[in-house]
């Protein structure tokens, strides 16, 4: 119970505060330029988008030791799946976006891409925290 609380609370953390540096300072210029004002909010929607990482950190958490043997924990494992995560939860949805609004054709590079690295840096701590907090298997058959 430990292992998962921290693990889901630093994923949270981490993606959280990396994605509103990325939105925030990194592409938010690209936004303004390129999404028509009415689609956006006068301010994001902090909550909303809070329960959607501490989702995404608590199924992360979740999913990770049923795909990587316990033997194989650590922050290489971790970041590896991460990244898969990062595909799983942003390359449909860019590609749905990209099909419903005018984003910039670049959109569908840049955002998969962070999510490559926002959930897989979010997975490697899953990973470290599996690998430190997790008790070895001495079952013998």
């Amino acid at each position: 119970m430990k292992i998962r609380f921290l693990s889901v609370l630093l994923a949270f953390l981490i993606m959280f505060v990396m994605a509103g540096l990325f939105n925030g300072l990194v592409v938010n210029e690209l936004v303004s330029e390129n999404i028509e004002s009415a689609m956006l909010r006068e301010a994001p929607n902090l909550a909303l988008i809070a329960l959607g990482y501490a989702l995404l950190a608590l199924l992360m958490t979740l999913i990770y030791p049923r795909v990587v043997s316990p033997a194989s924990y650590s922050v290489r494992s971790g970041f590896l799946f991460g990244m898969v995560a990062g595909i799983f939860w942003l390359l449909p949805q860019a590609l749905v976006l990209h099909g419903i609004y005018r984003f910039p054709s670049m959109d569908l590079l840049i955002d998969p891409a962070w999510a490559l690295l926002e959930q897989g840096i979010a997975g490697a701590f899953i990973g470290l925290i599996y690998a430190k907090f997790s008790k070895p298997d001495t079952s013998s058959f």
